[in-house]
This record gives C-alpha cells, sequence and structure tokens, in this order.
C-alpha cells in the first residue's frame, strides 16, 4: 500500500521539469495547455503515494523515521568511538586474500570512515570464503585517508573528484579478479556468515546471476527482504519495518531485484551486461535496472535470508531531498528504458504486495496447514509430509507452510527437510490460524490441510470446500479413529462397536468438508470413498530403491527403525512386544551370532529398562545417517499391532534392499502379499518362525529381497507421487473457478 506524503513546492516542480525535459528530448510533450495541467495533477498524485526504491530510500513513516534517526546516531557516536581508538592504537586491518580470491568486494567510500571502518571489520570476520577487497575513494574529506592507510592488503583507488557509486563500482569491476563481485556500502556491516551464504547459491544455482540479502535498519527493523519493481517503475521494499526475523522474511525466492547495499552477482555476468547503466549516475535506480537486464538475460535474481547486513541507510547523502530528487529523476529513465517489460510483466500496485513478492506473481500459490515442519524422524506420516511439500516445490507452486504445533522449533530445524523457498509460518500457533488465513484471504490458490485435529481447528472457516477463498483439500493422513479402537482393544479397554462407528463417522464428516481428499493407502480410499467423501485420491510414499550392496553372508543382526511419541505410540507398543515375545525365542536360537538393533529417538523407559535384561538388544537413538545401518542388517521387523495410513519404515527398509517381516495389519495396507513381497505373522511364536526362516534362508531371502524392490518401485515412484498429488490439486477448483496462474 502507498503511503501518502506531503509534498515540497521544490520538490514537485524540479521533478515535474524533468518529466517535461525528458518528454520533450522524446518528443513526447503534449501541445494542449490542458493536458499539462492533468499530467501535473497526476504527477502531484503520483508523489503523494510514491514508493521509493528499496536499498534506496523507501519512505517512512514518521514515528519509524524518528525512532531511525535515533538508532543512526546512536551507531554513529559508538563508530566514530571505535574509529578514534582504532587509529590512535596503530593498528592495521588484515585483508589480504589467503588465496587466490573467489569474490572480489567492491567498497566505494565518500567519507563516513567511522562506518567503513565497521563495514571493513565484518568482512574480515567472513573466514570461509576468500576475497579481495576493492576501495574506491570518492574524494573522501574526512579521516577515509587515515583509515585506507592501515588497511593491509586491500586494492585502492582513489578518485580526485565524487564520481557517485555508479562509476566507482564500474571502475572497480574493471580490476576485479574474483570469478564473483559483491556490491556493498560502507554503511553496510556484514552478520556472520553472510557472504557465505550468497555465495552457496550463486555455486548450487548455474541459473542464479545475483543474490541479495536481507538489510535491518540500526533500530532494529527491516529495511527490505528483497524487493518488487511494480508497473508503473516505482520499487518497494519487502517487509520494511517488520521483524528480521518474521516467517515472512525467512524464505529464499526470486525477487524483481535486490539492493545494491548488498548485491552478489557474477562477474562475466555484470561484464557481459555492460555493469550499471551509466545512464543511472550518480545513484539511484542503478541496482533495479542491473537486476532487470539480468532476468531479461535469462538469469535469475534471489532474495537469501541467511546473508544479512546492518544498513545504515543514507549514511553518505547529507540531504535527504537531494536523495528523494534523484530518485524521481531516475525512476523516469527506468521506467522510459523498460516500458515494455513492465506492461508485459508487472502489476500495480493493487495486484498486492503478497502477490507481488515471488517472481513470476502468476506461479501456483498453495498453503499447507499440517503439526509441524516436518521431519522423517519423527514418523507419524511425516516422510510423506516432507515428500509433499517437496513435490509442490519441485512442481513449481509457492508453499507456504503453516505449523500448527511445535511453535518453539528453531529455524535450522524447521528447515532441516524442508526446501529453503517454502515460506513457513513459524512460531505462529493455533491461535494465530484464523486471523492468518483472514489477513490472506484470496491469496492462495489450494489450502492443503493435514490431520483431523487441524480440520477441526479449521471447521469454522471451511465454506463449501473451500477455506480462505480457496479450494480445500483434506490430507487425511491415516484413519485415526480406527488406529485408536485398535489400541484401545490391545490394552484391554471395551470398544463398543457403536462407539467406534461414531468416532468413524465423525473423521468422516470433516472429511466431507473438503473438495477432494487424500489418502495414503487404497484400504482407506474404499472407506473414505464409502463414507461419501469427494474426490478421494490415493497419494502414497515417494521413494526409489537404493538397495545397499552387502549380500546375504555379509549381514548379521535383525533391525526396527521408527520414531518414538510416548508408551501408547504404536512403535513403542510393537517394540515393547517384540522384546517380550519374540526376541527371546530367537536369541536362544541364534545365540550370539544376532542382535536386535533399534534406531528411533526418544526410546521411552520401558523399553530401556527391558533392553538391561534381555540379551542381545542395542538401542542407537537417533541415527543421522541409515544406510551404514541397512546395509549391516539381514532382517527388518515390523511388529506392528495398532497403525493407520501406511507403515513408512516398511517401504523405507525394502527400498534399501533389507527384507521384512511384519504383522497382517501392515501387509494389508501396504497390498503386499505374504511369502512373495515380505512375511507375515500375528502371533508370538509365528512371528519369531517366519523371523528365524527368512534369517536363514539365502534363496528365500533373495526372492523377498528382489521382489520387495520392485514393489517399491511400482508403488512408490517419486514420479507417480507428483502426478497423484498434482492430479487431486487439478480436481480441487470444482467447487470454484480456477485462479491466475493456478494450473
Amino acid at each position: 500500500m502507498a503511503v501518502m506524503r506531503r509534498v515540497a513546492l521544490g520538490h514537485f516542480l524540479r521533478t515535474a521539469a524533468g518529466k517535461a525535459i525528458l518528454a520533450l528530448r522524446e518528443r513526447r510533450l503534449p501541445g494542449s495547455p490542458k493536458r499539462w495541467l492533468r499530467d501535473l495533477r497526476l504527477h502531484y498524485e503520483e508523489l503523494r503515494g510514491e514508493d521509493i526504491p528499496a536499498g534506496s530510500a523507501a519512505i517512512i513513516p514518521r514515528p519509524f523515521a524518528s525512532d531511525l534517526v535515533k538508532a543512526r546516531e546512536a551507531l554513529g557516536r559508538v563508530a566514530s568511538k571505535e574509529l578514534a581508538v582504532f587509529l590512535a592504537s596503530g593498528g592495521r586491518l588484515e585483508l589480504t586474500p589467503r588465496e587466490p580470491p573467489r569474490v572480489s568486494v567492491v567498497l566505494v567510500l565518500h567519507n563516513r570512515a567511522e562506518l567503513t571502518l565497521r563495514c571493513l571489520r565484518s568482512l574480515a570476520a567472513q573466514a570461509t570464503v576468500s576475497f579481495e577487497v576493492i576501495v574506491v575513494d570518492n574524494a573522501s574529506t574526512d579521516r577515509t585517508r587515515d583509515l585506507i592507510e592501515r588497511l593491509v592488503g586491500a586494492r585502492v583507488l582513489v578518485n580526485p573528484v565524487n564520481q557517485g557509486f555508479l562509476l566507482a563500482v564500474n571502475l572497480a569491476a574493471r580490476v576485479a579478479q574474483g570469478e564473483l563481485l559483491l556490491l556493498l556500502n560502507n554503511d553496510a556491516e556484514l552478520m556472520p556468515g553472510s557472504l557465505d551464504a550468497a555465495v552457496s547459491v550463486l555455486r548450487a544455482m548455474p541459473d542464479v546471476g545475483a543474490v541479495g540479502g536481507k538489510l535491518v535498519l540500526p533500530d532494529g527493523r527491516l529495511q527490505e527482504a528483497g524487493s518488487i519493481i511494480w508497473r508503473d517503475g516505482s520499487c518497494q521494499g519487502y517487509a520494511r519495518g517488520e521483524a528480521p526475523l518474521a516467517p515472512e522474511t525467512m524464505f529464499r525466492r526470486d525477487v524483481d531485484f535486490c539492493s545494491g547495499a548488498f548485491l552478489l552477482t557474477r562477474r562475466d555476468l555484470f561484464v557481459e551486461l555492460g555493469g550499471f547503466d551509466e545512464r543511472f549516475q550518480p545513484a539511484y535506480y542503478e541496482d533495479a535496472d542491473y537486476c532487470v537486464r539480468a532476468w531479461q538475460a535469462g538469469k535469475r535474481v534471489v532474495y537469501e535470508p541467511r546473508a544479512v547486513a546492518l544498513h545504515v541507510e543514507f549514511a553518505s547523502t547529507r540531504v535527504a531531498s537531494r536523495a528523494l530528487d534523484l530518485q524521481a529523476a531516475r525512476r523516469l529513465i527506468f521506467r522510459h528504458k523498460h516500458a515494455a517489460w513492465l506492461d508485459r510483466e508487472h502489476r500495480a500496485r493493487a495486484a498486492g504486495v503478497l502477490a507481488a513478492r515471488i517472481r513470476p506473481p502468476t506461479r501456483r500459490r498453495v498453503l499447507v496447514v499440517d503439526d509441524r515442519a516436518p521431519r522423517g524422524a519423527e514418523g507419524a506420516g511425516f516422510p510423506r509430509a516432507v515428500a509433499l511439500v517437496r513435490a509442490l516445490h519441485a512442481g513449481g507452486d509457492a508453499v507456504t507452510l503453516y505449523p500448527t504445533c511445535a511453535t518453539k522449533d528453531d529455524w535450522g530445524t524447521a528447515y532441516q527437510e524442508v526446501p529453503a523457498e517454502v515460506e513457513i509460518m513459524l512460531g505462529l500457533g493455533r491461535e494465530r490460524l484464523r486471523p492468518f488465513l483472514v489477513e490472506r484471504a484470496g491469496h492462495y490458490h489450494r489450502v492443503i490441510v493435514s490431520r483431523p485435529d487441524n480440520m477441526r481447528l479449521l471447521a469454522s472457516s471451511i465454506d463449501r470446500g473451500r477455506c480462505a477463498g480457496a479450494p480445500l483439500v483434506y490430507d487425511a493422513e491415516a484413519l485415526f479413529a480406527a488406529r485408536d479402537a485398535q489400541r484401545r482393544r490391545l490394552s484391554g479397554e471395551p470398544v463398543a462397536p457403536a462407539e467406534e462407528a461414531r468416532d468413524l463417522a465423525d473423521e468422516m464428516t470433516i472429511a466431507r468438508r473438503a473438495t477432494a481428499v487424500i489418502v495414503a493407502s487404497s484400504l482407506e480410499r474404499d472407506q473414505f470413498v464409502a463414507a461419501g467423501c469427494p474426490h478421494v485420491v490415493t497419494v502414497g510414499h515417494a521413494l526409489a530403491p537404493t538397495p545397499t550392496p552387502r549380500l546375504f553372508d555379509q549381514r548379521a543382526g535383525v533391525l526396527f527403525v521408527g520414531a518414538f511419541a510416548g508408551l501408547h505410540h504404536p512403535n513403542s507398543d510393537a517394540v515393547i512386544w517384540f522384546l517380550r515375545e519374540v526376541w527371546p525365542t530367537m536369541q536362544r536360537d541364534l545365540g550370539d551370532v544376532a542382535s536386535f538393533r533399534v534406531v528411533g529417538a526418544r526410546v521411552p523407559d520401558e523399553i530401556v529398562n527391558l533392553q538391561e535384561s534381555i540379551a542381545g538388544v542395542e538401542l542407537l537413538g537417533r541415527v543421522a545417517d541409515l544406510v551404514p545401518i541397512y546395509d549391516r542388517a539381514r532382517l527388518f521387523v515390523a511388529p506392528t499391532r495398532y497403525a493407520a495410513g501406511i507403515p513408512f519404515k516398511v517401504h523405507h527398509a525394502a527400498a534399501h534392499g533389507v527384507p521384512v517381516v511384519c504383522t497382517s495389519l501392515l501387509a494389508r495396507q501396504l497390498g503386499w502379499h505374504d511369502g512373495h513381497d515380505l512375511l507375515v505373522a500375528d502371533t508370538p511364536v509365528e512371528l519369531a518362525r517366519q523371523c528365524l526362516r527368512l534369517y536363514r534362508d539365502r534363496t528365500l531371502w533373495e526372492d523377498i529381497r528382489r521382489n520387495a524392490l520392485a514393489r517399491v518401485e511400482r508403488d512408490c515412484s517419486p514420479t507417480t507421487f507428483a502426478a497423484a498429488l498434482e492430479a487431486v490439486l487439478r480436481v480441487a477448483p470444482a467447487h470454484g473457478s480456477s485462479v491466475e496462474g493456478a494450473a
């Protein structure tokens, strides 16, 4: 939204004259006085609501500006004392590249030596990337010369007059030796790891031409997290004034442009594009113009949230109105130069910031609501949730993930398995879900909600299969009512048929609120279809066969892998039952040649206590890399007695070439056949017998392994998974019209 402000008469007249002169040169000046008056009125309204380029000068509300001025002044006082101490100490600042530089850092100076020292010290602390520093001094008159004399290893270029930022950058780029160029303002202070984060993006993605970071103002609020160019050529820094760790600023995304205050680009691209366009000298809009030309050359521009710089902003500009005048004039040049591109690819401000913050703005936008940012090691359907989010991202969707629980997860944990380009609304939780949906009503093209509790949470927000104005897809993940009834019966608790039927009916009623339903297995699909749920589609697991190499004779031991979430979790029940009823029989038969290994975090005390009294049991806890564990194991057991959905643990073990013995419950959920794809048993005696049989029979072991790998390839193909997910999302608009760019 534009910020309305007063317009000084001098500023209005100067910018109007600039437009008129440019129109005259281009033979666009109208001959009608009536047209002149209309154009002057439009120009006045434009200035009142004008958005100044982020990274140059976004308009600041009055209270914000007052706080910011105080913060700048305080920072300046501290920095001045630091400079005085440094110069008095006779110390030097070491900037010699440790090896041939990968990055050439271009630093243009015009006074403010105290801020330059902080900038250079922050650079020196970026220890993981080899870089050279090229300093261009634009005729500074303060203690900048004294500071430069204390720099060791920097390349210094001195201009006798102030040539401005643009020409100085072009000059430095011509002598740069690094593969990459970092354009850095001397009033910017890099946070640790920022340079490495930006470099890693260019290293990993050859189609990216430039990377920008998060700029934080001295009062702790954001200057920008990437920037938007509107159709009229005005620019807006995304999330200005927000907290630096606001969830909407923590994900990587393609953007229109990033500020030249911190912009890493490929040197060969900078040279190929002719550097900064000198029509924008001395400064302003040159960064936006460069990023536009990068896009036009087929290179992406990316905002990387891990790259963070504290930026004073306007530190070398004595008169703010002069900067505003320059920006207004440069905007005219920019708009004229890129008129066709802006009209074709950009939106007016009325389209909204949320739609424009990711480029291109017409990508399908999908909201996923689940308990937490998924991690495969957590089990409970989260491996499938990881695959779902990854498939959406890989298919080109702009994904927002809203975790209703686990609000205390840190960002490193949240993004452990989720792509960095997915927006995670971490920390908001259940209480703020409805306000979030209201705030973003109409923004999403699809909403996917996983698990019954989250559907119940949204019950009052669902309107004829739609949520927040978008078609709603319910990801059932599992039939929880059936699993709960199984658990209660095993524990000896009576479950009346009428009670079970009522719980199941409640779960189905929730599902019928959606436009479409995703289920994990064909077995559960039949139940949802029978209950009258619309458009039920099976989307199982996404796994490719990756068999571990060891042969039958090179393996030993029995393995269980699964997450534990309390004593009454299905995995806890399975392991306790196996340890008490099955493993002692096997251990007596096999002796010391075999062990039973259990992998999984948060093992209940009951299992720990059993280990102490039963021989041959190893509790390995959480294991980061399961491949070596699978490669050692001869047999995988899944003695699950109550469950719903589809057992990822079986798919995962079979995909790594470890044959499986499981209960008939899991075999039915999988649709796999006893004696062909795995072995099945339900009683302790039969389970022990089947395990020993598979453990000793090489031919049977090899047949089961081969057949199971074939089933994984057929049932869990990532391509099939993505196609099934896309199919259900295309079905979703059945209760409403599709949205621009949605399909």
